[in-house]
């Protein structure tokens, strides 16, 4: 397909002006790809998160005992482990201290609300789920709602991937912009979307490694992505320069 061709010659530094053809649709397709890269970490440790929040129901003996009073958490401390997954429960942390809970916790029953991990503004009000007071009622909740908790969080990915995409968008135009009006300061013949569409194939590219390496060992190292730069250096470089 005429669209992978464009990666190969990404990597064999061939044919760049070409990347003129790249119809809208491919562009899009590199949007959207970019976007999903980047949510899928996030995306995945929810799933993990909801898988272990199920668990509940199976390990309902070990849960310590506690209540909601006027929306916070009264009663006793302690971690469970549901697979390689762990859950707090706690009155002496709250919604601001989320930074001091360890890396290894995903869903986190803290004194003022519960907080989950890898989620945007990950604590929420006790208020949401006004029917849970104690211990046994959060059996019953996990029991009654695991089967929406993941459509809950199918409907999430969705809109946090559109969320990642318009972001995408904005930070792709704005750099490939200061890449356009530097060429064109150096006298090149700059087109802003062919530096755009050319960016969108090597981010896809560059995200590839950089998202493989965050899923299986944990690390960000987004700075991989200044390992890009030869493959601009040699765009720049196949830009005509302009008759005077």
């Amino acid at each position: 397909m005429k669209y992978f061709t464009f990666f190969k010659r990404i990597v064999t530094f061939e044919k760049y002006p070409l990347f003129r053809t790249v119809n809208f649709r491919q562009l899009l397709l590199n949007i959207f790809i970019i976007s999903l890269l980047v949510s899928l970490p996030n995306i995945i440790s929810l799933f993990q998160t909801v898988q272990a929040a199920s668990g509940i129901g199976d390990i309902g003996s070990d849960v310590p005992d506690f209540e909601i009073v006027d929306g916070e958490y009264t009663g006793e401390t302690g971690t469970l482990s549901v697979g390689d997954r762990k859950i707090l429960f706690t009155g002496e942390t709250t919604a601001g201290d989320t930074g001091e809970i360890d890396d290894d916790i995903f869903l986190g029953f803290l004194k003022d609300g519960i907080y989950i991990k890898d989620v945007q503004n990950s604590d929420f009000g006790y208020s949401l789920i006004g029917q849970v007071k104690d211990d046994e009622d959060l059996k019953m909740f996990i029991d009654q709602q695991t089967s929406s908790l993941y459509f809950y969080v199918m409907v999430y990915s969705v809109f946090y991937i559109l969320l990642i995409m318009f972001f995408a968008v904005v930070l792709m135009s704005a750099g490939n912009y200061i890449l356009h009006f530097a060429a064109e300061r150096m006298h090149k013949k700059s087109r802003f979307m062919n530096w755009f569409k050319i960016s969108s194939f090597i981010t896809v590219l560059s995200l590839i490694p950089i998202v493989l390496i965050a899923l299986f060992t944990g690390m960000n190292l987004w700075w991989l992505y200044f390992l890009s730069l030869p493959f601009y250096n040699h765009y720049y470089r196949k830009l005509p320069v302009m008759k005077t």
